[in-house]
């Protein structure tokens, strides 16, 4: 007879603890999770500046924000000889932005093209000990 009642009394708290984990709410995150690591998502990787004359200076930016755990260091940035950068010198801390200034002067231009923007980072790649490097780039059409 205990074993019965011993019995019952297992199922009916088997059967009562799983209703009562199936009705639980889901869980929703709100808001991006951080990657591990050193990540820069930018809002525009490529950046299509139009139609440009001969000898004709365009300014933009490309903004990125830092959506990895750790702090992220621009160590250079560099274009070709037409492209001026500014970039930030100080430290971007995970969640915050940072902006890339471009000045592109097209004056010794003779046709259209894309041109690429390498950034170097302080930090290091954990896998290869190297230096990470992003490419972003812009293009123009070049018109008379």
């Amino acid at each position: 007879m205990k074993f019965r009642h011993f019995m019952a009394f297992l199922i009916f708290f088997s059967l009562t603890t799983g209703a009562i984990a199936q009705t639980k709410p889901a869980v929703k995150m709100i808001g991006a999770t951080p990657k591990s690591g050193v990540h820069m998502t930018f809002e525009n990787e490529h950046i299509d500046i139009g139609k440009v004359k001969r000898g004709e200076i365009k300014k933009f930016d490309f903004v990125f924000t830092n959506t990895g755990t750790e702090i992220i260091e621009i160590d250079i940035a560099s274009g070709c000889d037409c492209t001026t950068l500014d970039y930030p010198k100080n430290k971007i801390l995970p969640g915050k932005k940072g902006t890339i200034h471009v000045i592109f002067d097209s004056a010794k231009k003779e046709e259209s093209e894309t041109i690429d923007v390498d950034i170097y980072l302080k930090n290091l790649n954990p896998k290869t000990g190297q230096r990470i490097l992003k490419i972003i780039d812009y293009k123009y059409e070049l018109t008379k």
